[in-house]
């Protein structure tokens, strides 16, 4: 069923949206949790993002506040210390013990908790790869497909009374697949009771990136072997040899050549779809790095060499839009590199929802269940965009 229009939200008090959370009888105060989880998702959105649009801290002493941080502060939800406004982490861990239904913001919570006292940095990120992440209230999407004439695919002068030249935008009934990626940490009654959740933090640090390198797969096998949906098959491969003749020097099989993968990426900018990012594994960000060890051999360029004598300066080629970037992914094949454009070769599909049984289960039970999940599809969005360079032959 599709998801209901995010106009339809009405900023209310905190009190009519979360005043039955703090409810003494932890039946009413589960169901009340129950019915914020179902509330969110009726819209596609994360508790976290319901509660900044439904929250109202107009006319209120938290208005330089946002609804979701008006909730934390209403509920008793800390997700730091902060001893000179007496404020204790603790009391987070006691607001979930003695109101269940406040167990509906323990991820966001949790995640908060994290950023606070780790400030993590993902080394293997998607949204380095993608061109555009959107959530969807399905779990599978019909789309549309970019079909272009290749006689239509240029602009130019149009004569009077002539024809303008014409992308068409067709839809086509096929689906994208979704799949579930993360893991969760069950807590127990006695740990909730007596323990920091800052203990968490190296356990949901954990839970984050293998939830990250998961999706980072998906998304890989898609940009390499194609989307489902018929439209676009297996990116095309170059190997590093077969530019030996233009290049003027033989490469080498298993290292990558810094003229070679220049030639490359001139000839991605010459077919109209320059490469921006590159993705490989570790092995091959090793080789990376290695293009740019320094070399002195007392030469300078002949056209350093001309601009010395005569004063006639060249100005070096920049046809690229920018600089090209390395995007490390250990789910990468061995010895390639993969380049795309990145604003026109793949978009991440999130659905809305999908962790909400996990949810309602920790509200019910006496343990409390992080949960960190996500369900996902990915899609190409142009077929001309990703190229495999394989430095290994």
């Amino acid at each position: 069923m599709p998801a209901e229009s995010l106009l339809d939200i009405k900023k209310q008090k905190v009190e009519a949206v979360l005043g039955e959370l703090k409810s003494t009888d932890a039946a009413t105060s589960a169901a009340a949790g129950r019915r914020l989880l179902h509330e969110a998702h009726r819209y596609a959105l994360p508790v976290k993002d319901y509660l900044r649009l439904a929250v109202d801290t107009a006319g209120t002493q938290f208005s330089d506040l946002n609804g979701y941080e008006m909730s934390l502060s209403y509920l008793n939800l800390p997700v730091r210390d902060d001893f000179k406004a007496g404020v204790v982490l603790q009391a987070a861990s006691d607001t979930f013990q003695t109101y269940p239904g406040t167990r509906a913001l323990f991820p966001p919570v949790i995640d908060d908790m994290l950023y606070w006292t780790t400030r993590i940095n993902q080394i293997e990120r998607i949204e380095d790869m993608l061109a555009v992440s959107r959530v969807i209230s399905g779990p599978e999407l019909l789309f549309t497909v970019v079909d272009d004439d290749g006689s239509e695919y240029k602009s130019f002068t149009v004569p009077e009374m002539g024809r303008i030249p014409v992308r068409s935008i067709r839809t086509h009934e096929s689906t994208v697949r979704m799949f579930k990626h993360g893991s969760a940490i069950r807590t127990s009654y006695e740990f909730n009771r007596r323990a920091r959740l800052d203990m968490l933090t190296p356990f949901a640090a954990r839970v984050a990136r293998e939830l990250e390198l998961s999706k980072i797969g998906a998304c890989i096998t898609s940009i390499i072997n194609g989307d489902n949906s018929n439209y676009a098959g297996a990116a095309p491969t170059v190997s590093q040899s077969s530019y030996n003749t233009p290049v003027g020097v033989a490469a080498t099989n298993g290292t990558l050549s810094y003229k070679h993968l220049l030639y490359w990426l001139v000839q991605r900018a010459k077919s109209m779809v320059p490469v921006d990012t590159v993705i490989g594994n570790y092995d091959a960000l090793y080789q990376w790095m290695g293009l740019f060890q320094p070399t002195i051999t007392g030469f300078v360029s002949q056209a350093q060499e001309v601009a010395d004598a005569s004063g006639f300066q060249l100005q070096k080629p920049n046809i690229f839009p920018g600089p090209v970037k390395f995007v490390v992914a250990s789910a990468a094949p061995a010895g390639k590199l993969i380049g795309i454009t990145r604003a026109e070769t793949i978009e991440e599909l999130r659905e809305a929802g999908g962790d909400v049984a996990e949810e309602d289960r920790a509200i019910l039970n006496q343990t409390i269940t992080y949960v960190r999940s996500e369900v996902t599809g990915y899609r190409l969005l142009f077929k001309d965009t990703r190229y495999i360079f394989d430095y290994t032959s």
